[in-house]
C-alpha cells in the first residue's frame, strides 16, 4: 500500500506540472502587385494557395496569410508582432515571403558591401523620393529584430524557419536577353547619408532557406506561375521528400540559361529543414 500512494504521490506532482504543447504556426505573404507601377509585376500572389496547401498537410494549425494590398510595411509588422504574441514554448514557425527583393543603401553599417537586403511591402517604392525614404522597405536588420522575438518566445526547442522566394538584386526586365519573370531589381534603393553607423550584424538564430545566391536572379515558373522554389517545395512536400538535397537537385531541373542555387543559411542546431514539413 506505501509503494502505491507513492506512485500515486508522484504521478500527482508530474500531471500538475503545466507541459507546453508543441503547436505549428505560420506567416505567409504574397505579393504580386505593388502600390508603385514602376515594379515589374510578378506572381508572388500565387505563390500563397501552394504554400498554404504545404502547411495544412504539415500540420499547421494557425496559418495567417497577408496577399498584395494586404501586405503594407506596417500590416507585415503587425502580423509578425501578432505572432510573437500567440508563439509558445516549443512551437515550430515557418514564415514565407514572396515578392520583390531589394538592395538598399546600410544605413547603420553592418554590411560589409555597404548594402542591406529588403522585402519589398505593396507601398514600398522603387527609388528614394517623397514618397519613400526607406521607410516602406522591410530591412534585412528589422526582419532580424522580429525574428529574434519569434525565437525569445519559442525558446532553444522550439524551431523557426523562413523561406524568401524573392530576389535580393538581379534585372527584373522581361526583353530579350531574359525571357524568365524575375522577382527583383538591378536598381539599388539609394539613400543618401553622410555617415554611416557601425552596427554588428545580428546573429542568424533561425533557419534562412533562399531562392537564390546573392549575385542570382529569382525566377518563377512560366508554368504555373508560381515561383521555382515554392513550387518545388509543393512537389517534394506532396512526395515526403523536402530535403535541403532534394530542393538543390529538383531546382537544377528547371533548366533556365539563368543559373539559379538555392541557398540555406543560420542555426542548424537543433533543426532541420525536414522538421518543417513533416
Amino acid at each position: 500500500m506505501p509503494r502505491i500512494k507513492w506512485i500515486i504521490a508522484i504521478l500527482s506532482i508530474f500531471l500538475s506540472v503545466p507541459i507546453a504543447a508543441q503547436t505549428r504556426k505560420a506567416l505567409v505573404i504574397g505579393i504580386g502587385e505593388q502600390r508603385d507601377a514602376s515594379w515589374t509585376k510578378i506572381n508572388g500572389d500565387k505563390d500563397i494557395s501552394y504554400v498554404k496547401q504545404i502547411l495544412t498537410n504539415a500540420g499547421y494549425k494557425d496559418i495567417r496569410t497577408l496577399i498584395n494590398k494586404e501586405a503594407t510595411k506596417s500590416n507585415i509588422v503587425g502580423a509578425f508582432r501578432a505572432l510573437t504574441g500567440r508563439c509558445k514554448v516549443g512551437d515550430v514557425v515557418y514564415i514565407h515571403f514572396s515578392g520583390h527583393g531589394q538592395q538598399m543603401t546600410d544605413v547603420n553599417g553592418d554590411e560589409r558591401d555597404g548594402w542591406d537586403e529588403a522585402w519589398i511591402p505593396y507601398d514600398a517604392y522603387l527609388k528614394y523620393g517623397k514618397n519613400d525614404k526607406g521607410e516602406k522597405h522591410l530591412t534585412d536588420d528589422e526582419i532580424a529584430v522580429l525574428l529574434t522575438a519569434i525565437r525569445k518566445k519559442i525558446g532553444d526547442r522550439g524551431k523557426l524557419l523562413v523561406v524568401v522566394d524573392a530576389c535580393h538584386s538581379g534585372d527584373s526586365s522581361r526583353g530579350e536577353d531574359i525571357d524568365e519573370t524575375v522577382r527583383g531589381v538591378k536598381d539599388e534603393f539609394v539613400i543618401p547619408v553622410n555617415k554611416k553607423g557601425t552596427a554588428k550584424k545580428a546573429q542568424e538564430q533561425w533557419l534562412t532557406l533562399s531562392a537564390c545566391k546573392d549575385f542570382q536572379l529569382n525566377q518563377e515558373l512560366k508554368r504555373p506561375q508560381v515561383g521555382k522554389l515554392t513550387y518545388v517545395l509543393y512537389c517534394l512536400a506532396n512526395e515526403g521528400k523536402v530535403t535541403m538535397k532534394g530542393i538543390e537537385h529538383r531546382m537544377a531541373q528547371y533548366r533556365s540559361r539563368l543559373p539559379q542555387t538555392p541557398v540555406i543559411s543560420g542555426d542548424m542546431t537543433n533543426q532541420k529543414i525536414e522538421d518543417f514539413f513533416k
